[in-house]
């Protein structure tokens, strides 16, 4: 691999200790991966038989971002009295802990890339404990679900239906990241969920039950897992679940850390084989008010989490992050990773199908249609930590639906890409030719998802995605397969009168590929694009 130079990166942390410490924690990066003793030709050495066999079933490469950091760096920086807290794969870093003499010696160190120190708050430590997963049993004997009092927010997705056809997320994994699952593992309502691994990043332990303050985690977690017939039948309830608890166990604290503690998980949920991240976590302003975002950052490449968040989609996994509840305050908008370009953002309807205001809204700055969809939010039965169930409101019940939303259209398709199931669900939604800046492509649907199905199997499988689909701003992006780099392609958007509006020829570089539409003038209408290569001729249809 050849040796890449970057500037250092540095990213400083407060660290709640006696000031007379003066101990920090700050994201060290690295300038390379060279003479690393892991290959991108074993990938077994570093990621489970799951996570490369979903790569593999997307036909998506083992990258270099995707091995593990130089042991020897850690090693290095341990020398230079530096505590190693989590290395980054993602990143190519590591998050330490160490005084300013301490930083000073790493700052000297010829792999430590330069750049000026950006102060965050503290990060907690994570053991080295390598949790495998089994595939679990499917059940394949007919369930008759009583969804009680939650019928209204199941049957609004059409879950019910995707229950009937026999689909409860059975083979699928699902990662949830989130504040701690109270009192979770002693449940009624979580007796038959498939758990496979916990892990605490904020304590550095695995117990993600007990000592938990809020009861958040609980109630998103029974929006995909709960069973109480009569009571409340979560959306994926048979799929397995990886949970990750992320935040800082005191309410009244928000801390920077949090969200480098989300990418530490997202890793995690790659490298164990993960399907699915289903989170209901966001970010935008902070306890200390210097490191706050602003809206001009929603572009999906700005924060961190937002990066992670579509590395995260790039190695197959679906993410599906809540819109947030901002709708009332000064911010309004939706808050990070929901800005990731490749992620489902999910907004806040009532009962009556109707906008939720307090939900946060889009657009990006970039002109992207931002929540992707939404899901009831308001008034939504919820499983709480002591087994009874009760009513809770914002988008942080929505996502999870939605989750379980994808998960039955994966175990329905299963040779489909995570883009497949995303560009499908968007395309259900009840406002697909008319998306909003409050309700995106509106209330997906599983009936209207499962007949985009059968008309994408019916085509060429080629697993190309045009996005946005309808047409809601000037760029049109084209994802691609990694099979299909280095490929020539032709492209063309025609309208249904057969007039072409645009026709070039490529060589695909990247897996995704973008092109300005502005100056076509596009009516509101039916277009066609195009896509030919050798052994490939896909037409796609968009509305305008």
């Amino acid at each position: 691999m050849n040796k890449l130079f970057f500037f250092l990166s540095i990213l400083l942390l407060n660290l709640a200790l006696p000031s007379q410490a003066q101990v920090r924690s700050y994201l060290v990066r690295f300038t390379d991966k060279s003479n690393s003793t892991f290959s991108v030709n074993r990938p077994q050495d570093f990621l489970t038989p799951r996570a490369i066999e979903r790569r593999s079933r997307q036909n998506i490469r083992i990258l270099e971002r995707d091995l593990p950091v130089n042991q020897p760096y850690l090693t290095q920086l341990q020398q230079a009295g530096a505590k190693v807290i989590y290395p980054t794969r993602w990143f190519n870093g590591a998050l330490i802990e160490a005084d300013p003499a301490t930083l000073s010696r790493v700052n000297l160190l010829s792999f430590v890339r330069k750049d000026n120190a950006t102060r965050l708050n503290r990060a907690e430590n994570e053991g080295n404990g390598k949790i495998e997963i089994e595939d679990p049993n499917p059940t394949n004997g007919r369930v008759e679900e009583d969804y009680g009092t939650a019928s209204t927010q199941i049957n609004m997705l059409g879950i019910n239906k995707m229950h009937d056809d026999g689909f409860r997320g059975e083979n699928i994994v699902i990662a949830v990241i989130d504040d701690g699952f109270q009192n979770l593992n002693a449940n009624p309502l979580f007796r038959q969920t498939k758990i496979l691994g916990t892990y605490n990043f904020d304590r550095r332990s695995a117990d993600v039950y007990t000592n938990i303050t809020s009861t958040h985690g609980t109630r998103v977690l029974s929006q995909l897992a709960a069973f109480q017939n009569g009571q409340l039948v979560g959306t994926a309830y048979n799929a397995s679940y990886y949970l990750f608890m992320t935040e800082n166990n005191n309410p009244n604290i928000e801390n920077k850390v949090e969200e480098i503690n989300w990418i530490f998980a997202a890793e995690r949920a790659d490298s164990l084989g993960a399907d699915i991240i289903s989170t209901s976590l966001g970010y935008s302003t902070f306890d200390d008010a210097t490191l706050n975002y602003t809206t001009s950052n929603l572009d999906g490449k700005t924060a961190l989490i937002s990066q992670a968040a579509a590395i995260a989609a790039r190695t197959g996994m679906i993410v599906i992050k809540s819109a947030g509840n901002q709708g009332f305050a000064s911010w309004q908008r939706v808050t990070f990773p929901g800005d990731a370009d490749s992620i489902l953002t999910v907004g806040s309807v009532d009962a009556n199908s109707n906008y939720v205001i307090s939900s946060s809204r889009g657009r990006t700055v970039d002109g992207r249609v931002k929540p992707d969809v939404v899901a009831m939010g308001g008034n939504v039965v919820v499983g709480l930590p002591n087994g009874n169930v009760s009513v809770s409101g914002g988008t942080s019940f929505a996502a999870p639906q939605i989750a379980g939303l994808a998960a039955g259209l994966w175990q329905a398709n299963p040779s489909f890409s995570n883009m497949q199931i995303i560009d499908i669900i968007r395309r259900s939604g009840t406002r697909f030719r008319n998306p909003s800046d409050s309700v995106g492509f509106g209330i997906p649907s599983y009936t209207r998802a499962r007949v985009l199905a059968t008309e994408e199997r019916s085509l060429y499988k080629s697993n190309i995605v045009v996005y946005p689909n309808p047409i809601t701003y000037n760029q049109l992006q084209l994802w691609f397969d990694e099979q299909h780099l280095g490929k020539n392609f032709s492209l063309q958007l025609s309208d249904a009168l057969g007039r072409v509006y645009f026709s070039e020829n490529i060589k695909l570089q990247n897996i995704s590929y973008q092109f300005d539409i502005s100056k076509y003038q596009l009516s509101e209408g039916l277009y066609f694009v195009q896509i030919s290569s050798q052994g490939i001729n896909k037409v796609i249809k968009i509305v305008k």
